[in-house]
């Protein structure tokens, strides 16, 4: 496959590195470099004024791999970078260039960026795509936040098909890849919450889940809805059923897991927290597993995942516990004679939901170490 424009070759492997707190930490040291090996790939956030461009970009200033080159944002172009990313001390760190979306074909010809990681709303990326479409058929590396091609498919512009980039449940086909379609962050949940019991050939549909999640999952963009004295206070239901569009792809992943179609419902509820999602899924069992048991699966089918944990009996998960890190924490217990099956996670839907999770998977195209410039410990307080 040819390289793109400025691209690394290969490093490391793409394996997962051994679990533990020490498998996974920001200030991982850099894997050496063999002779002639160049060790940064640049790239470019576009969409960088969302929470997800935005937590991509702090990320990617703290990986030793990373060349963050430019920032494309229509409301900051031209503006210092600083002012986009308000939490970063430019003192610290040598800042990308703002600039407008249409000004990245002309950066990419110029070897300015090798890789593309797009933090749009949902449908936003096709549209800029279909209008650029130098850089829909680019070599350059795409990582796509938007559900736009979770279902796979190369945009019609050209270019190389998507691959859907959960590493726990289809890490063997990301080594390597162009395109990546970011898991959205309640399928992301919920797909590790049941990934375990669905290759077993436990779970007879349906499968019911319900998630709570902070406010920044809703995007930036002002709403009445979102608004602080609109969620203050409470807490509510919405898109009940399923009707949420993130229940076909959590579908998509259960029968590409169990082999066997299985139906979802799906009741997601906006809580009065920035961020994080805490869920719950509950399924009928094929036949009667003991808490035991089910506990001892989980832990066996994650013990390798430095971003997945799996918490001691009785304990059960918090999102301030994974707050600004890239782990979800597990609980499994069964019910009702071992005929139920009661899954929970928590994770931060800012880094392992979005930004961190597209990080961990440009890690992965690169054949760069998996947990390589992530962080693993959360921040409660």
């Amino acid at each position: 496959m040819t390289a793109p424009l400025g691209s690394t070759t290969t490093l490391g492997s793409s394996s997962a590195p051994a679990s533990g707190a020490g498998a996974a930490s920001a200030s991982s040291p850099a894997p050496p470099a063999r002779a002639g090996e160049r060790m940064t790939t640049k790239v470019a956030v576009l969409g960088a004024s969302g929470y997800s461009g935005q937590e991509f970009a702090r990320l990617a200033l703290g990986h030793p791999g990373i060349k963050l080159s430019v920032l494309a944002s229509r409301e900051h172009a031209g503006r210092p970078a600083a002012e986009l990313l308000p939490g970063i001390d430019p003192r610290a760190v040598t800042l990308p260039i703002v600039a407008e979306p249409k000004a990245l074909v002309d950066l990419l010809a110029n070897g300015i960026f090798d890789t593309l990681v797009c933090c749009l709303p949902h449908g936003a990326w096709k549209t800029v795509a279909a209008e650029h479409p130098a850089l829909a058929a680019s070599p350059a590396r795409v990582i796509d936040l938007s559900s736009d091609f979770r279902a796979g498919g190369a945009h019609p512009a050209g270019g190389d098909a998507y691959l859907y980039g959960l590493p726990e449940a289809f890490r063997t086909v990301l080594s390597g890849a162009r395109r990546i379609a970011n898991p959205g962050c309640y399928p992301t949940a919920a797909t590790l919450a049941l990934l375990p019991a669905a290759e077993n050939g436990w779970l007879e549909e349906p499968v019911m889940v319900s998630a709570l999640s902070g406010v920044s999952g809703a995007g930036r963009s002002p709403a009445l809805k979102t608004s602080f004295v609109e969620l203050e206070g409470g807490a509510s239901i919405y898109k009940a059923g399923s009707e949420h569009q993130h229940v076909p792809e959590m579908e998509r992943n259960l029968e590409r897991l169990a082999g066997s179609a299985i139906a979802v419902g799906f009741v997601p509820q906006l809580a009065p927290m920035a961020r994080g999602i805490l869920l719950t899924a509950n399924a009928k069992l094929a036949r009667p597993v003991t808490p035991e048991e089910a506990r001892a699966a989980y832990l066996a089918r994650y013990e390798s995942e430095p971003f997945v944990r799996v918490l001691e009996p009785g304990v059960w998960p918090e999102t301030r516990a994974v707050k600004a890190s890239n782990r979800c924490d597990l609980a499994v217990t069964t019910l009702h004679g071992g005929r139920t099956l009661l899954a929970t996670a928590a994770l931060d839907n800012l880094v392992k939901g979005a930004a961190g999770q597209a990080l961990q998977n440009l890690n992965l195209m690169l054949g760069w170490p998996e947990s390589w410039g992530l962080p693993v410990h959360g921040s409660p307080w």
